[in-house]
């Protein structure tokens, strides 16, 4: 071995720099733990609420598919971990409101929790951050105990809802990329 190789001045080729994943720089296939599991990312896509970006991560463990996004606000960052949830199960017809009204109501109850609406907005989600992207309008709803409730309308009768919680990004530990083939 040569002394350049103790003093490191290696040759590039065999050398690797580490790199500290942030969960920010997660892509499709890395590994993250979190609540004693670990997590694959299965997908990433972005939800665009004219011009305001917002990055989610579709994150899979022991077959629990949950989403964490991330919204950066006033320079912080805000992270929300959620899992989808039948629309039907919301109290009422929530769909036949939307579809009426334009409109969800402002208070809805799921699994016995009361949520009172708090914004509205339409966007556009592009999967991979790429492409023109597919319209929504997303309506957010919160509890008196901090659970959120999001109910996404994708077309005229397209419905989706998602129920979760605020986490802080110290909850997510060990972020690792999947190796690659040598």
């Amino acid at each position: 071995m040569g002394i350049k190789k103790w003093f490191g001045e290696g040759d590039d080729d065999t050398e690797h720099a580490y790199v500290e994943h942030t969960l920010d720089t997660m892509q499709t296939g890395f590994l993250v733990d979190y609540d004693l599991k670990t997590w694959q990312v299965t997908g990433c896509g972005t939800y665009d609420y004219d011009g305001y970006l917002t990055k989610e991560w579709e994150i899979q463990a022991d077959g629990v598919v949950n989403f964490l996004e991330c919204a950066v606000d006033d320079g912080q960052a805000e992270w929300t971990l959620s899992r989808a949830i039948d629309p039907g199960e919301i109290e009422g017809d929530i769909m036949a409101a939307i579809i009426e009204n334009e409109d969800p109501p402002e208070t809805i109850r799921y699994s016995g929790k009361q949520y009172e609406g708090t914004e509205s907005s339409a966007g556009l989600y592009r999967k991979d951050g790429e492409g023109e992207g597919r319209e929504f309008v997303n309506w957010s709803f919160e509890s008196t105990e901090g659970r959120m409730l999001y109910i996404s309308q994708w077309g005229e009768r397209d419905f989706a809802a998602y129920e979760g919680e605020a986490v802080e990004a110290y909850q997510f530990t060990d972020i690792l990329p999947v190796a690659e083939d040598s």
